[in-house]
């Protein structure tokens, strides 16, 4: 009876001890919003325990944790020395300053071409004595197809910076900028002025108001055919001038209009036709310009959350793997072929629609994006990604995460995060209170805190990842 008894204590102790080490997430759950779906998980890579699940099956918006898919399968596909290259060819001979062909400007996608460096590409014409180009200029933009946008992008925001085309042809990432002066008097129409060096046209009628109409008023932008925006509304008067952003909406007409603009400022004469075939096209390479290769690039998409980036490498790592114009569903083949072949991640049901998780069309649990993590963990000899996470109070989208810039999570916890209206999502690593690696994906989504969201929109949200984080370190 003695020795029933006791092993019964000795199980019961077990139960208890392992019971302890589970973070009881629910409860901390009620930091939240009412209304906010929570979906967690958290494993003890030294163990091998899963030590927090809540919900941690259940499909939800990732946002921009998405792009912990997009490094790994880049690092997977592409390798550390791919860098994006943007070149000029002919197949014709140069005679007396003359190209006595076409001139063949082949975009791949840099996400972080400028139209500085296109000058200075160009300008090297000028060492092939090339003064005059007696063909036509050909845009090859055919390494990518389909729409520049991934399915389930918010209409709204396709004029906005953010939602930029990650197109072929992709220069100052396909965004620019145009001053509004509307230090005008009431009932007048505010003046624009778009810097020179923009091929672009923005026009309006936005009404200045006074303050009692003011918070009635809305700017739309409303886009047409070759890169032609109007501007409607109203505004309060501002004494100053003030700046805003907008997408480039047609990359190849931006592209080609720069191109232009550019060979004139070169003299370089030129006045053929503009043409944009859909096959790839070959020549002689007569200069090249070099983006910085997927480290680099790898590690500001992340730190910094850059969407162009990231969906440039998504659709660049299909054309690799398929070995054709690769779409936005292209590269959501590509990406799951690759993380389930080579880093054994089971995607299951889930949705994969982009690159950067600004589809409202993703659907991932967070047991899916743990997968990734523990691959990184697993790997890190070779891939070096967890250096690329923003680190909590010291860089990237997290620096000033306010739940988390005290000690012990600050500079501790590194981790991706995702964020989208409502949605306030994070992935990534911690080390505990005894020095071993956690990894954990934190997706929240349907996050509102009402008529109180200009005042007190965070505070929840700091609240419950103070709580829940330190609970983890502490595990």
């Amino acid at each position: 009876m003695f020795g029933f008894t006791k092993k019964f204590l000795i199980s019961t102790l077990f139960f208890i001890s392992t019971a302890s080490a589970q973070v009881n997430v629910q409860a901390l759950s009620k930091e939240l919003p009412q209304g906010a779906s929570l979906g967690f998980v958290a494993k003890n890579l030294h163990s091998g325990e899963i030590i927090a699940d809540y919900n941690a099956s259940t499909f939800m918006l990732p946002a921009s944790t998405q792009k912990t898919f997009t490094a790994l399968a880049a690092k997977l596909v592409l390798g550390d020395q791919f860098q994006f290259t943007t070149s000029l060819l002919s197949n014709s001979e140069v005679q007396n300053g003359a190209l006595t062909g076409d001139l063949i400007v082949k975009f791949t996608g840099d996400p972080d071409l400028t139209t500085g460096q296109l000058y200075n590409l160009l300008a090297q014409l000028k060492k092939h004595n090339i003064n005059k180009i007696n063909g036509d200029l050909i845009l090859d933009t055919s390494v990518f197809a389909s729409h520049d946008r991934g399915s389930g992008w918010i209409w709204n925001d396709l004029v906005m910076c953010f939602n930029s085309p990650p197109a072929a042809a992709n220069l100052d990432n396909n965004c620019f900028y145009v001053d509004l002066d509307a230090n005008q008097p009431v009932g007048e129409n505010v003046k624009f002025n778009v810097p020179s060096q923009y091929p672009i046209q923005v026009f309006g009628q936005v009404k200045v108001v006074n303050a009692n109409e003011a918070p009635y008023c809305q700017l739309d932008a409303v886009v047409h055919d070759n890169n032609r925006y109007q501007i409607k509304g109203c505004i309060a008067r501002q004494s100053k001038p003030f700046g805003l952003s907008f997408a480039v909406q047609d990359p190849d007409a931006y592209a080609a209009a720069i191109v232009q603009r550019q060979l004139k400022q070169l003299g370089i004469q030129f006045s053929g036709q503009v043409k944009i075939p859909h096959q790839p096209q070959t020549g002689t390479i007569l200069a090249q310009h070099l983006s910085k290769p997927l480290p680099d690039l790898l590690k500001k998409m992340m730190k910094k959350s850059d969407n162009q980036i990231a969906d440039a490498l998504f659709r660049t790592a299909a054309y690799e793997t398929f070995k054709r114009p690769a779409s936005f569903q292209l590269g959501a083949m590509a990406l799951k072929r690759v993380l389930s072949g080579q880093a054994g991640i089971n995607f299951g049901h889930s949705i994969v629609a982009d690159g950067s998780g600004l589809s409202r069309h993703n659907l991932i649990d967070p047991n899916t994006m743990l997968q990734a993590l523990e691959y990184m963990a697993k790997n890190e000899d070779k891939l070096h990604l967890l250096e690329t996470f923003p680190i909590a109070g010291v860089d990237g989208t997290i620096s000033g995460r306010g739940g988390l810039i005290q000690a012990p999570l600050v500079k501790n916890v590194l981790a991706k995060t995702g964020s989208l209206k409502g949605v306030y999502n994070l992935a990534g690593f911690m080390t505990n209170a005894r020095g071993e690696k956690i990894a954990f994906v934190q997706f929240i989504n349907g996050y509102s805190t009402g008529e109180l969201e200009n005042k007190t929109k965070r505070a929840p949200l700091v609240s419950f990842e103070n709580k829940l984080y330190n609970a983890l370190y502490a595990e």
